[in-house]
């Protein structure tokens, strides 16, 4: 399955109840960063959901932070939720969160269930990617920054630098995303009878190359490379092995 996330602003924290709170996660009816556009009727509506821990740790094993229903409301697709307070995870978050409401984003990962290919309003647009009509939402999680429009926080600074294992992790996760969003971009475009932009086909052989650099440093390891280094090589090889069978079948 093919999951997909897309992030918004928008938090009212409930003064009358701590941990409760209702976050704008889209906004229907108009052309988001991913060159999508969410119809109304496409959430699940009154679905109950779990709300991830920070940047959707809870997809790597993190404990949720709490729960929350979706609601459609106009041209907006809210979350309802609280933060589970008996726990010290969910605490963090809402205290974090409560710090500065104005700049945290929300983001919600959903699987496509149905489009809107045919839509006479969108489909002519060459700015858009998708007409999303259906989808199913499986958790919301607030981020740093995402794909949707009306988004804050533009970037921030920590002390605490990422392992070099989670940054190859985080890697892996974008790069694999990327590769389904390229064969989307393909698929579609063929559907129309058209062909991958010189720009974009330009950017896909630019990241190869970059991939090429790295796949031949790492052939510079030691002869017997530590457990690490063996399955980032491997990794490495599997990423550019992809990206060569995108670009051959364009």
């Amino acid at each position: 399955m093919n999951i997909i996330r897309k992030s918004f602003t928008g938090i009212d924290l409930k003064k009358d109840k701590p941990g409760a709170f209702t976050a704008r996660i889209a906004t229907l009816n108009i052309i988001d960063k991913d060159g999508d556009v969410t119809l109304n009727g496409a959430f699940p509506n009154g679905k109950e959901i779990l709300i991830s821990a920070y940047q959707h740790a809870s997809w790597q094993g993190a404990l949720p932070v709490g729960k929350g229903m979706l609601r459609e409301v106009g041209n907006e697709a809210l979350v309802e939720g609280e933060f589970n307070l008996n726990t010290e995870s969910g605490k963090e978050h809402y205290e974090a969160i409560k710090f500065s409401p104005q700049l945290t984003e929300w983001s919600y990962g959903f699987a496509i269930k149905a489009l809107d290919e045919q839509n006479e309003t969108w489909k002519d647009n060459p700015k858009v990617y998708r007409v999303l009509k259906s989808i199913d939402v499986f958790e919301a999680s607030p981020v740093l920054r995402g794909a949707g429009e009306n988004t804050g926080t533009l970037s921030i600074k920590s002390d605490k630098e990422l392992t070099f294992n989670d940054e190859f992790e985080a890697v892996l996760v974008t790069n694999s995303k990327f590769i389904e969003r390229s064969k989307g971009l393909v698929a579609l475009r063929a559907t129309k009878g058209k062909e991958l932009s010189a720009t974009n086909e330009e950017k896909l052989n630019t990241l190869l190359k970059s991939l090429g650099d790295l796949q031949e440093t790492l052939k510079t390891l030691p002869l017997k490379p530590d457990p690490f280094d063996a399955k980032l090589f491997l990794e490495i090889s599997k990423v550019k092995s992809k990206f060569m069978e995108e670009l051959n079948a364009l």
